[in-house]
């Protein structure tokens, strides 16, 4: 059997669950397997994917650091190269005033943009699924990266962006296989790729320790535009922090598009 380069990669994946990792040290240690063995871990993920190896792998993600081996994904692969992406992340627990103005700032931006947006998140909770929901209510593609399997959508109650992405009209993306659980540090390790896909990133609240902040280290690091949902100074909020250090603060719908233009 002559197995070609993103079926190892494939079957390393299925067979490490998709863990980092555990699939760079088969590679550098060149633990050896039959193909026979390779076979029997391919034919158990039944989901669409591109490998590191294909031309349908984005080059935003090759430049993160430890670049996923492959993507699983269901959807519309051609939303990964439309734009400008505008990635929008947030706390779990957003209060009143987070939850009635990051829609209406979305809903200008996007209506002023003539609807030529796709919104990334993370399907999470909160800020995450609120932001996903307004982009489907304007049909604007949406791209939902996952930290849990690509089979196993996570949490229940985004089951409905999932669908929504599997339907075409958006796409789901995720670097575990099949059932994969969604464990804490996948969350974390899964936020270097929302940084990477969005060419601005947006932060619409969360705490100085966070997996927002971690999302948003992410996107300091890889060079990216942040711009922040100003909050309440008497608490404990990462987007007045990120303000502080430079970020841009969003306080009208005009701030976002003016981020987005560059990437028309």
């Amino acid at each position: 059997m002559n197995l070609k380069a993103r079926d190892i990669i494939l079957a390393l994946s299925v067979r490490c669950h998709g863990e980092w990792k555990d699939i760079y040290e088969i590679v550098v240690k060149k633990i050896q397997f039959t193909d026979e063995e390779f076979q029997k871990e391919i034919l158990k993920e039944k989901a669409p994917f591109f490998a590191i190896t294909d031309d349908e792998y984005p080059d935003y993600f090759k430049s993160v650091y430890q670049p996923p081996f492959l993507l699983y994904y269901y959807g519309n692969l051609d939303i990964l190269n439309k734009g400008p992406r505008l990635t929008v992340v947030g706390t779990r627990k957003p209060n009143d005033y987070q939850n009635e103005v990051l829609p209406r700032l979305l809903k200008e931006c996007f209506a002023k943009m003539k609807k030529k947006v796709v919104l990334v998140s993370g399907m999470a909770e909160g800020i995450d699924s609120l932001a996903m929901r307004t982009a489907m209510e304007e049909q604007i593609p949406v791209i939902g990266i996952l930290g849990s399997g690509i089979d196993n959508p996570y949490p229940e109650s985004s089951k409905d962006i999932y669908e929504f992405c599997k339907s075409g009209k958006g796409i789901v993306l995720s670097e575990y296989p099949l059932k994969s659980k969604p464990l804490a540090d996948h969350f974390t390790f899964r936020n270097r790729l929302l940084a990477a896909c969005g060419q601005v990133v947006f932060v619409a609240g969360g705490k100085n320790r966070s997996g927002t902040s971690s999302t948003a280290r992410q996107a300091l690091e890889q060079g990216k535009d942040i711009l922040a949902l100003p909050c309440n100074i008497t608490g404990d909020d990462l987007t007045n922090t990120l303000i502080r250090d430079g970020a841009r603060p969003v306080l009208e719908s005009l701030d976002l598009c003016e981020a987005l233009k560059d990437f028309s």
